[in-house]
């Protein structure tokens, strides 16, 4: 019994919070992520946004018909320490007032070998449009799909964090979609 109570607090507690949490409901929230790393002061920062919502409109047989959406919440970015989130939601990074949410659109999709995709959008960061190609890892595992997505940005290109000399301008973007 206390074995099982200590089972299901872990995965409440590590579970987004579904009361706010905007994520699809097609998706599998437990299994799903959105995360990002960076280097500061020559370490690196890993962080998450917890709260988001994606659309994925996936064909086998025909991939170049797929389509992929993502909302996230900005107020919603985790790095672990809340000092540094609370940073991070000021106008010099992502202005959270202002531009509540980062978007994405796809625009083509592309089938590259037998499971894996190249997905170029546009992505959306505080309120400046740009095109960015994502790679794609496909595996299924019985009536599931895991779409595994990767991506690189420079955070100039969307004015995070100013002209900062201590943090790398490349963001590194870590997906995983459950469906």
């Amino acid at each position: 019994m206390k074995a099982s109570i200590l089972v299901l607090l872990f995965y409440w507690i590590m579970s987004p919070d579904h009361a706010n949490n905007i994520s699809n409901s097609e998706n599998k929230l437990e299994e799903s992520y959105i995360k990002f790393n960076i280097r500061n002061l020559g370490l690196n920062v890993e962080g998450a946004f917890m709260t988001y919502k994606t659309t994925v409109e996936y064909d086998k047989s025909q991939p170049e018909k797929s389509n992929f959406t993502a909302e996230i919440q900005t107020n919603s970015i985790d790095t672990g320490i809340n000092k540094r989130d609370s940073h991070l939601k000021q106008e010099e990074y992502f202005h959270v007032e202002k531009y509540p949410s980062i978007k994405f659109q796809s625009t083509k999709v592309r089938a590259v070998g037998e499971s894996g995709l190249k997905v170029l959008g546009n992505l959306t960061i505080k309120g400046k449009t740009l095109p960015i190609t994502l790679e794609v890892a496909l595996t299924t595992a019985g009536s599931a799909t895991r779409f595994a997505i990767k991506g690189e940005l420079d955070r100039r290109d969307y004015e995070i964090g100013g002209s900062s000399w201590v943090m790398s301008d490349e963001v590194y973007l870590d997906l995983v979609i459950v469906k």
